[in-house]
């Protein structure tokens, strides 16, 4: 994130993210990420989840 936001922008920023991608979510997946409260590592966690899987079916 870029260095002169103050902290309490970038925590709105980042909340913003994570209920962007909770709203794309179905119920299944956001089971798995649900815990998650930042956006990096909910979407570092969805790569893990399933980038494994794609490329197992390979």
């Amino acid at each position: 994130m870029s260095a002169n936001l103050s902290e309490e922008e970038k925590t709105e920023m980042n909340d913003k993210a994570v209920n962007a991608v909770i709203l794309y979510l179905g119920d299944k997946v956001l089971r798995e990420v649900a815990r998650e409260t930042s956006a990096v590592r909910m979407l570092t966690k969805l790569d893990s989840l399933y980038m494994t899987k794609s490329l197992a079916h390979r």
